[in-house]
């Protein structure tokens, strides 16, 4: 019988010398020849092996020193793991070896494999080197453990990295679309008035009639048009909104007007009234300004299409600040949508609407510092005010 000693090193410098070398490995599968080499080395064995549990339940050799090269990936069922692996072992490697010694890696309560160590001969292991062993076994089976965890943390959070990256680009999408749908929105109240004023400048023509007031709504019309076509532009290069300049809200009322006359003209008993007072000059952009108002005025037209009745443009100084009114007595909004009403996509329109014309106007306003209200029921219509500080 051989004697197998310690050696003369103390049994915390052993394991803590090995805990550093665990520590420095950089992936489970580093591990295992780790532990094959520390253990062949601490008990003087003539090979060890070190079995870990495949994804498919089997126990894999995923280390070796001193074993025929003809063991390279062998595998047992994962129930062998205890005396059973030891002696199968020994029997694989067809007499070279007469001792094994197993020990069970444990971590958790989760089995990460198995440490066998094979002798030529019979030896004697002394209590101490068992317990060094068996710290051995759980300081690495401890270290898989973490380097697992480590691994699935790394693999989570890179397909929690793709993930994001998907809804990133789906969240580009999803806001061009949005943006498309506003510009068209705004490009269609816009076009609209403009088809009307050339059939009427088509009949004027014919008649022999002055050209000159067609012409020049016209060409109002036209001009909103290229402003929001270039405000598409500059969204496209991340560039910031055209510049804000004092404005004189009742200076652009006219214009807000004079685009929606087509479309009343093909409404009955709607009024469209100016109620304007005295506001400050305030800083925004006039081209928005009458898109908002005429996004406004549109749908207190639509409103109002079934039923006739009066909208008000009303402006007025507030609060250190200019406000602008669009009312209706129109037959007002349920609750349900004043409580969303300026979230995308929501629309009382069906498929005529996109949902998108008041979540514009929400935003030019909160853009240049205002703030916009709602006041809507039944039998007392709906009333949007929006309130500018003064320049």
């Amino acid at each position: 019988m051989r004697d197998v000693s310690a050696t003369p090193q103390s049994t915390i410098s052993i394991l803590v010398r090995f805990s550093r070398v665990l520590a420095d490995a950089t992936s489970p599968a580093a591990i295992p020849p780790l532990l094959a080499e520390a253990a062949q080395s601490q008990l003087n064995a003539d090979a060890a092996a070190v079995f870990s549990v495949s994804t498919g339940g089997q126990l894999v050799l995923a280390a070796a020193r001193g074993l025929p090269p003809d063991l390279s990936g062998w595998r047992i069922p994962a129930d062998a793991i205890g005396p059973e692996l030891g002696d199968r072992l020994l029997r694989a490697c067809q007499g070279r070896f007469q001792q094994e010694r197993t020990w069970p890696l444990v971590s958790g309560g989760d089995i990460f494999g198995a440490l066998v160590l094979l002798f030529r001969s019979a030896v004697e292991i002394k209590p101490i080197e068992l317990e060094i062993i068996h710290a051995f076994g759980d300081l690495a089976a401890i270290a898989l453990g973490k380097a697992f965890q480590f691994d699935e943390l790394s693999r989570s959070y890179a397909e929690l990295r793709a993930s994001r990256q998907v809804l990133a680009r789906v969240e580009k999408l999803r806001a061009l679309g949005q943006m498309a749908a506003g510009v068209s929105h705004d490009l269609k109240n816009l076009l609209s008035p403009l088809l009307l004023q050339v059939q009427q400048l088509r009949r004027r023509s014919e008649r022999g009639q002055d050209l000159g007031p067609v012409l020049d709504r016209m060409e109002r019309v036209l001009r909103q048009g290229v402003d929001h076509v270039e405000r598409l532009r500059h969204f496209s290069r991340q560039a910031p909104e055209a510049p804000a300049e004092p404005v004189q809200i009742n200076d652009l009322i006219p214009e807000v007007v004079a685009l929606c006359e087509p479309r009343l003209r093909l409404t009955k008993n709607i009024e469209l009234r100016q109620e304007l007072g005295h506001p400050p000059r305030v800083l925004l952009s006039p081209g928005e300004l009458v898109s908002a108002a005429l996004n406004l005025v549109v749908n207190a037209i639509d409103a109002l299409a079934s039923q006739g009745g009066i909208i008000a443009l009303r402006t007025r100084a507030a609060e250190g600040g200019a406000l602008l009114e669009v009312a209706d007595n129109g037959p007002g909004l349920p609750p349900l949508i004043q409580e969303h009403l300026f979230e995308p996509f929501l629309t009382t329109k069906g498929e005529e609407g996109t949902g998108l014309g008041l979540p514009m106007v929400y935003a030019f306003v909160q853009r240049h510092g205002g703030t916009i209200s709602v006041d809507s029921g039944p039998q007392k219509g709906t009333r949007f005010c929006l309130w500018f500080p003064a320049a």
